[in-house]
């Protein structure tokens, strides 16, 4: 059975949750995939100045951690978004479900509208059961500054 853990700044500025080696190694794992938007400084960062929020799947039996998202809200200029920027860990099925459910609620309870995510392919099959669905591609180009 899989606690899940929502970890805020109040919580992570005084508490060395990120210092955790399963904390370190999940972001570890999942930093490469996003495009080198961010560092694993940068997701620290921004949790330790509440632009971000921490969820982690705490697996109560074995007392471990197995995954953890990383969300933030996004204001556009006709809607409050919650997105879901990473997510990371071993025995999803075991977790995904109640992960996804308190992100839900979080999404509601903060006034947004909807739920994003992006990432492999993988997951718009993942997530359409629980009606997520595909709305376009992101295509990008690295260009040179020179």
């Amino acid at each position: 059975m899989h606690k899940i853990v929502k970890l805020g700044a109040d919580i992570l500025n005084y508490n060395p949750v990120l210092e955790i080696d399963e904390v370190d190694k999940l972001l570890d794992k999942v930093i490469p995939y996003t495009g080198e938007r961010y560092n694993k400084e940068d997701i620290k960062e921004a949790l330790h100045a509440d632009q971000m929020q921490l969820w982690l799947a705490f697996d109560a039996v074995n007392e471990k951690i197995d995954g953890l998202v990383v969300s933030h809200f996004c204001n556009y200029p006709r809607k409050k978004v919650l997105t879901l920027l990473l997510c990371s860990g071993k025995n999803l099925d075991s977790w995904y479900d109640p992960m996804l459910s308190d992100l839900e609620k979080f999404a509601v309870l903060n006034k947004c509208s909807t739920i994003e995510t992006g990432g492999r392919k993988g997951w718009i099959k993942r997530m359409k059961k629980d009606n997520y669905h595909q709305k376009f591609y992101l295509v990008e180009k690295e260009v040179s500054h020179g």
